[in-house]
């Protein structure tokens, strides 16, 4: 075998091992796409389902059993959160008792997402602004995090009385 073979061969070594490089490279990417849409996707489901289940309750303790019409009425802004005695999301009555509520969902495929919710009181004019006394709408903020996550994934959602 000459110098030329030899050049020949290197060079043929060389670009087999680029394109195998450039197929590990596009699969890891592939992969690593396919693990963060499944998990957007689950913390999605779990998120929504949170949101449900919060909806499901009362907009405040004090409307419970009759309506109110006074603003006062209202839990005041930093009340918020479960009142004594309501220790288990299962026993919350309304939307505030889960403000500060934490919880772990483990799911098979994708292990652990953290969730923790707040919710606050928000400008009914613009919710994007939150209010230091009561008004007629609550905001719910939904933290998600996850390891295939590539960052904490909020969602809101805002109920209005």
């Amino acid at each position: 075998m000459n110098s030329g073979h030899m050049l020949l061969t290197i060079a043929g070594v060389i670009l087999l091992s680029n394109l195998i490089l450039n197929v590990h490279k596009a699969n890891t990417n592939r992969m690593l796409t396919n693990y963060t849409s499944e998990s957007v996707i689950n913390a999605s489901g779990l998120a929504q389902s949170i949101i449900d289940m919060i909806q499901s309750k009362a907009f405040d303790e004090n409307t419970i059993d009759a309506a109110v019409w006074q603003l006062d009425s209202l839990t005041a802004a930093i009340n918020l959160g479960p009142e004594s005695g309501e220790n288990m999301h299962t026993e919350f009555d309304d939307i505030d008792d889960y403000n500060n509520y934490s919880t772990t969902v483990s799911l098979d495929r994708m292990g652990d997402f953290d969730i923790n919710v707040n919710v606050f009181y928000v400008n009914t004019l613009n919710p994007q602004i939150k209010s230091s006394i009561t008004t007629y709408s609550k905001k719910i903020e939904l933290s998600i995090i996850n390891y295939s996550l590539l960052d904490t994934l909020k969602y809101y959602h805002i109920i209005s009385y």
